[in-house]
C-alpha cells in the first residue's frame, strides 16, 4: 500500500433505521473503495450523518401506524 488517508465523510440518512449499523456500513464501503482505487489505507474515516430523512416526509400518503 502506498501512503494513508484521512477521511471525513457526511451522509443523509432514512429514519428510522440503525444509523450506527449504517454508519459502519458506510465506512466499510469507503475503505475498501480507497484501498481498491487508490491503494491506500484509510487511517482514519469520520462519518458525520448530517441529515435524518423520516420515511413519513419522503412518502405522505404512507398511512403512519400507531
Amino acid at each position: 500500500m502506498i501512503g494513508a488517508a484521512q477521511l471525513r465523510i457526511t451522509v443523509e440518512l432514512g429514519y428510522p433505521a440503525d444509523i450506527g449499523a449504517q454508519c459502519a456500513a458506510v465506512r466499510r464501503e469507503v475503505v475498501e473503495r480507497i484501498r481498491a482505487w487508490a491503494g491506500m489505507d484509510v487511517s482514519d474515516l469520520v462519518v458525520s450523518v448530517e441529515r435524518l430523512h423520516s420515511v413519513h416526509s419522503r412518502y405522505p400518503d404512507q398511512e403512519r401506524v400507531r
